[in-house]
C-alpha cells in the first residue's frame, strides 16, 4: 500500500506531505487543510484541500458550463 499526495500549488501555506501510520486504523495526515482520504487500486490517495479557497471558483466554473450544456 502507498499512500500518494495530491495538493496545490502555489498555495498560501505548505502542505504537509507525510503520514502518521498507527498501529490500528488507516493512516492520517497531519496537514491543517484536512486531506480526504480515497482508496484506489489498494493505494491511498490523499487529496489536499487549498488554504486560498480556490476549490470554490473551480465548482462555480464546473456548475456554469454544465448548466450551459
Amino acid at each position: 500500500m502507498e499512500a500518494l499526495h495530491v495538493y496545490p500549488l502555489n498555495d498560501l501555506h505548505e502542505h504537509l506531505l507525510e503520514c502518521v501510520y498507527p498501529v490500528i486504523g488507516h493512516p492520517y495526515c497531519p496537514c491543517k487543510c484536512c486531506p480526504l482520504f480515497e482508496e484506489h487500486d489498494g493505494d491511498i490517495l490523499i487529496v489536499h484541500n487549498s488554504f486560498d479557497g480556490r476549490e470554490v471558483f473551480e465548482q462555480a466554473n464546473e456548475m456554469l458550463e454544465y448548466s450551459q450544456n
